[in-house]
């Protein structure tokens, strides 16, 4: 298995938010795109991939919540993240 780091570091609230929500909005496009894609060619049922985009939708209105009330606190945000990639 091999472990990437992608995020480690001291964030403003602004700068926290562009981050998270620019992941969170690539996965959820990337779901759209590949759930509409996999339909339209192989009539692929979209369950699996809407039931993931409610689950990143339900996510970024929790990290939009903390990261409001981070601003209102006068807070930074920590964040680290990294990916664990395994052959398979």
């Amino acid at each position: 298995m091999n472990n990437y780091k992608l995020i480690d570091g001291e964030f403003s609230p602004e700068e926290a938010k562009k981050i998270l929500l620019s992941i969170l909005n690539s996965k959820i496009d990337f779901h759209n795109l590949y759930a509409f894609s996999n339909h339209i060619r192989f009539d692929n049922d979209l369950n699996i991939s809407k039931k993931r985009i409610g689950e990143l939708n339900v996510t970024k209105e929790e990290i939009i919540e903390l990261i409001e009330k981070g601003i209102q606190d006068g807070h930074n945000f920590r964040i680290k993240s990294s990916i664990d990639i395994e052959l398979i």
